[in-house]
């Protein structure tokens, strides 16, 4: 600003002696103007600066509101989330009424049928790497509860290294609070850094809570048609929504890197949507998962079933697995009938799924289960060997000791019906 009124005074003319009458015809008038103009722009206020890393959020900046704890600033953004708000598909209110058993179920995690959906805290981590031999730490958090029926999201932010205390107080306290906890790789990752950096702050340690990694669910669910299974993948495929403009995960700790060398707030505006894109697409995939079975795909459909078969709801298992046959699952869905029929000692539905199945595609592994059920159910060796020819999904040692027996029993079979035995290439003829 300075070298700007420099320049404006150098190009202002000299003012006149006397304010003698001026010549009819003259300039003088457009002088004036231009004097008033330069003093205009000199009397401005110098615009302000860029306040540092450790000021507090301004309105145009970021939306952080610094709070004065014991331990020092805290930097806290507050969101209360229409309840029209959706991820692609699906409602974000829908998560409060999901059903803990199947949440459970889908988890493999009896713990989480007794944690109320409305009590859930939603979590998620965004991390400065190996920042100033400080280690890993967590510089915005992202939290999210319901609260009188409506979804709050919480965004905490470390403004400046060595001011973590505040920060993971209020993340305590909120998990202290919760009914249990929901992270998207959180177990591999978010929940074991909060351990750490509570014990390096001298803090207590985070309450032990039913924690639903979504994760594990998804790629349970999912796993086949989608891969890898990150988080946006899975808002992609399964929730139906595109992020657009995001910040790439790779940019996210230069990002914050470059905020706390230059205290430029843009750098973090990205970031800061990214954190709250993903914990509002965790609350979306709960009311998915924990919703009516309809909600999702007849093939994803049939993998829940696989995953209720695991859990040992076996009845409900065969129910869905029904579900996604008659919905159009294809061959996954006979497939994953045709083994919980089997399970459940229903072999001459599991043979009809399992020959159905093969007269659509070409399925090794299916052409074993279908050979073990003719051999030992319905007593027809010849038919499990040809099976075997056409290729399965066994081999070496084990599937030698199958074809051998397989052909021993063909020929006690013929001895007794009082023909020759004959070579399977024979038999097919």
């Amino acid at each position: 600003m300075s070298k700007l009124r420099s320049k404006l005074e150098r190009m202002a003319p000299p003012a006149p002696a006397a304010a003698a009458p001026t010549p009819a015809g003259s300039d003088a008038s457009g002088l004036d103007a231009l004097r008033e103009k330069i003093a205009g722009i000199l009397a401005r206020p110098p615009a302000p600066r860029r306040a540092a890393a450790t000021g507090v959020a301004r309105e145009a900046g970021l939306p952080f509101v610094e709070i004065s704890t014991p331990s020092g600033p805290l930097h806290q953004r507050i969101v209360r989330v229409p309840s029209s708000h959706r991820t692609g598909r699906y409602a974000t209110v829908d998560a409060r009424l999901a059903d803990p058993g199947m949440l459970a179920l889908l988890a493999l995690d009896p713990e989480l049928a007794a944690a109320p959906p409305s009590e859930l805290l939603y979590l998620d981590t965004e991390t400065t790497g190996l920042a100033g031999g400080t280690g890993t730490v967590p510089f915005l958090v992202g939290m999210a509860r319901f609260e009188e029926g409506a979804l709050v999201l919480e965004q905490l932010l470390l403004r400046q290294l060595g001011e973590e205390a505040p920060l993971l107080e209020r993340v305590l306290a909120e998990v202290e609070r919760a009914g249990g906890v929901v992270t998207y790789n959180g177990k591999a990752f978010d929940l074991p850094l909060l351990r750490t950096r509570l014990v390096m702050n001298r803090q207590p340690p985070l309450p032990a809570r039913p924690h639903l990694d979504l994760v594990h669910v998804a790629r349970r669910v999912h796993g086949k048609r989608v891969k890898p299974c990150t988080l946006t993948a899975i808002e992609a495929h399964v929730l139906g929504f595109e992020r657009h403009g995001d910040v790439p995960g790779a940019e996210i700790m230069s990002r914050y890197r470059h905020f706390l060398r230059t205290g430029d707030d843009s750098a973090l505006e990205g970031v800061v949507e990214h954190n709250a894109w993903d914990v509002y697409a965790m609350v979306a995939m709960v009311g998915l998962y924990g919703g009516p079975s309809d909600a999702l795909r007849a093939d994803d459909l049939s993998q829940v079933a696989r995953t209720a078969m695991r859990a040992g709801a076996d009845e409900l298992a065969a129910q869905l697995a029904d579900s996604a046959v008659s919905r159009g699952g294809g061959h996954h869905a006979l497939r994953e009938r045709a083994e919980i029929s089997r399970a459940r000692g229903e072999r001459d539905r599991a043979i009809e799924d399992l020959e159905e199945l093969l007269r659509e595609v070409d399925d090794p592994a299916a052409r074993l289960s279908l050979a073990k059920l003719y051999e030992h159910h319905l007593r027809r060796p010849g038919a499990a060997l040809s099976l075997l020819e056409r290729g399965t999904t066994e081999s070496g040692a084990p599937a030698e000791r199958r074809r051998a027996r397989l052909a021993r029993k063909v020929g006690a079979q013929a001895t007794l019906l009082g023909e020759e035995p004959r070579s399977p290439r024979a038999r097919r003829r």
